[in-house]
C-alpha cells in the first residue's frame, strides 16, 4: 500500500470510528429522552385517569362515605356523631335519635369495616365542633378494633369526591394503592359497565341523611347467626396501639370543645364465641376502660341482642333491629347526660322469618358427603371414601328434602385430589382456611343463582390453596368485585 493511501485509510478509519461514536451517543440520548418522557408522562396519564375520568363507583356502597362526610361538614349547631363501621350504617336511625335528643343533629359516620376504623376517625376530625358529642362504636371484631387501613376501598369511596382525603394520615399507603384504583376505574370506564348493585350494598339504599332505608325485614341467616365470624370478647382483641390512637383522637376532640365517648356496636347474642360468660364480657370492659382516657358509654352486655333483630351478619341489624339499637344508644346517652326525660321510642315486634323452601331433589354428588342436621337444613361434615378420590365435586342444593346450608371448614382440608369445587345454592358462607392443603384446587365455582352477599367470606379464603381462583357468573362479576364480602378477593375473581 502506498504511503498516501495508507494515510487516507487511517484518516477514514479514524473519522469512521468517530462517526460511529457520534451515532451511538445520539441513540443513547434518544433512549434516555424516551425513558424520561415515559417517567413523566405515565404518572400524568395515571393521574388523569384517576382524577379526570367520570366517577365509576357512584352507585355503590362506597359512594355513601363522601355523602356522610359532606353531611357532617354542612351540619351546623351541636351534633351527635356516631363513628364506626357498617354496624353504624345498618343500625343507626338518625331521625329517631334526634327526636329524643333535643337540640342535637345526629350524623352517622360509619360505613365499611374493610376501610378501617382509623380512617373513619381521621375523616371525621376536621368537622368536629364545639359542643359536639362523638360516639366511637367500632364493631366487636379484630379488624375494626385495630389500626387496620385499606387504601383500595378508600380510593373507591373517594371516587368523584376526592376532598374527603384531605384529612387522612395515611398518604403513603394511599399513594401505594393508587395504581390499583386507576386500573379498576379505567377497566369499568372502558367496558362501559360501572358497578350498579341493587341490594342493600348500594348507594340507593341510603337517604339524604345517610340513613339506610333499604328494607331489611328479618334475619336471613339460615342459622340465625353467622358461624363463620364469631364475636369474641377476648381482651387481646383491643390492642394498646389502637387505644393510643383513640386517646390521641380524644385529645383532638377535646381541643375542639367536644366530647368523645367509647360506645358499642350491636352484637348477635347467638353469634358469640361458645362458652363466653358475663364475666368474660366484664373483663373486656375493664380492659378497654383501663386503656382509654375517654368515658365508656353503657355496658357491652346492653348491646347483646337476640338473633331476631339481625339481618346478614352478626353486627348488621335489620330494619326493626335499627330501632332497638338506636333506642339503646339513646338510653345510655341520656344516662350519661343525666337527662331524665322519658324515652319515647316505641319498640317494634320481633320480625318473623318465613319458612324456607324445601322439597328439592338430591344433587348428583349428594351421596359423596356426610351430613348432620343444622337448623332447618343440613351441614356437611365430611367426604365419603369415594368422595375423597374425586377431582371435581358439587355441593348439593338439597339432601333428603332439606337445604344444604353449610360445610365444616375441615371437610376438604388436605384433599390433594380435588381440582374443582362447585358451591351449592344455599351455602351461606365459606370459613377461612376451608381449603388448607388443597394444593391441586384451581377452581371454586359460585352458584349462578346466588347473589354475592348471600355467601359470606372473610379474610383467609384461599389460605393453603395457592392455585385456586373463584369463578362467578359473568353478569354478576362487577357485583362480586364491589360486594361487602367478596371485594377483598377481586384479584382472584373471574367471570364464567
Amino acid at each position: 500500500m502506498k504511503e498516501s493511501t495508507a494515510k487516507q485509510f487511517a484518516v477514514d478509519t479514524l473519522f469512521g470510528e468517530k462517526g460511529d461514536s457520534s451515532v451511538k451517543t445520539k441513540r443513547n440520548l434518544i433512549a434516555i429522552s424516551i425513558v424520561l418522557f415515559l417517567l413523566i408522562s405515565i404518572p400524568i396519564c395515571l393521574i388523569a385517569v384517576g382524577f379526570c375520568l367520570p366517577p365509576q363507583y357512584g352507585a355503590t356502597y362506597y359512594a355513601v362515605l363522601p355523602k356522610m362526610y359532606e353531611n357532617l361538614k354542612k351540619t351546623t349547631g351541636k351534633k351527635i356523631v356516631v363513628v364506626g363501621n357498617s354496624a353504624v350504617a345498618f343500625g343507626l336511625d338518625p331521625e329517631l335519635m334526634e327526636g329524643e335528643m333535643d337540640g342535637y343533629t345526629v350524623c352517622p359516620f360509619g360505613l365499611y369495616g374493610a376501610i378501617g376504623t382509623k380512617a373513619m376517625m381521621d375523616l371525621s376530625r376536621v368537622n368536629i365542633s364545639e359542643g359536639d358529642i362523638v360516639i366511637l362504636a367500632p364493631e366487636q371484631v379484630s379488624q375494626s378494633m385495630s389500626l387496620y387501613f385499606n387504601s383500595e376501598y378508600l380510593w373507591n369511596a373517594a371516587d368523584g369526591d376526592f376532598s374527603i382525603l384531605t384529612g387522612l394520615r395515611n398518604s403513603g399507603e394511599m399513594v401505594g394503592g393508587f395504581l390499583g384504583y386507576v386500573g379498576r376505574k379505567f377497566a369499568y370506564f372502558a367496558g362501559g359497565n360501572p358497578p350498579a348493585p341493587t341490594d342493600v350494598y348500594a348507594a340507593a339504599s341510603f337517604d339524604a341523611r345517610c340513613k339506610m332505608t333499604y328494607a331489611r325485614p328479618y334475619n336471613k341467616l339460615p342459622l340465625g347467626y353467622d358461624a363463620l365470624s364469631r364475636i369474641s370478647y377476648d381482651p387481646a382483641l383491643f390492642s394498646e396501639d389502637f387505644a393510643d390512637y383513640i386517646n390521641e383522637y380524644n385529645r383532638f376532640v377535646e381541643s375542639r370543645g367536644a366530647t368523645l365517648l367509647f360506645g358499642f356496636a350491636p352484637v348477635n347474642l347467638a353469634g358469640i364465641e361458645p362458652e363466653t360468660s358475663e364475666e368474660d364480657i366484664d373483663a373486656f370492659y375493664d380492659h378497654v376502660e383501663g386503656l382509654l382516657d375517654c368515658e365508656l358509654l353503657g355496658d357491652p352486655k346492653g348491646y347483646l341482642f337476640e338473633s331476631d333483630w339481625f339481618y346478614d351478619a352478626n353486627v348488621h341489624v335489620n330494619s326493626a333491629g335499627a330501632v332497638v339499637y338506636t333506642d339503646r344508644l339513646v338510653r345510655d346517652l341520656k344516662a350519661y347526660l343525666k337527662d331524665s326525660s322519658p324515652d319515647g321510642i316505641v319498640l317494634p315486634e320481633k320480625p318473623e322469618v318465613p319458612e324456607p323452601d324445601v322439597g328439592g331433589e338430591d344433587g348428583e354428588d349428594a351421596a359423596l358427603f356426610t351430613y348432620e342436621e343444622s337448623g332447618t337444613g343440613w351441614n356437611i361434615t365430611g367426604l365419603t371414601e369415594e368422595g375423597k378420590t374425586r377431582t371435581v365435586l358439587t355441593l348439593p342444593d338439597f339432601y333428603e328434602g332439606k337445604r344444604v346450608l353449610s360445610f365444616d371448614k375441615d371437610v376438604f382440608a388436605g384433599d390433594t385430589a380435588l381440582e374443582e369445587l362447585h358451591i351449592g345454592r344455599y351455602i351461606y358462607g365459606i370459613a377461612d382456611g376451608s381449603f388448607a392443603g388443597c394444593t391441586a384446587l384451581r377452581a371454586l365455582y359460585l352458584h349462578p343463582d346466588r347473589a354475592p352477599s348471600e355467601c359470606s367470606v372473610y379474610f383467609a379464603l384461599f389460605d393453603g390453596a395457592p392455585l385456586c381462583r373463584a369463578y362467578v357468573p359473568a353478569g354478576r362479576l362487577a357485583d362480586y368485585l364491589n360486594d361487602y364480602f367478596w371485594s377483598r378477593y377481586g384479584a382472584y375473581l373471574t367471570g364464567y
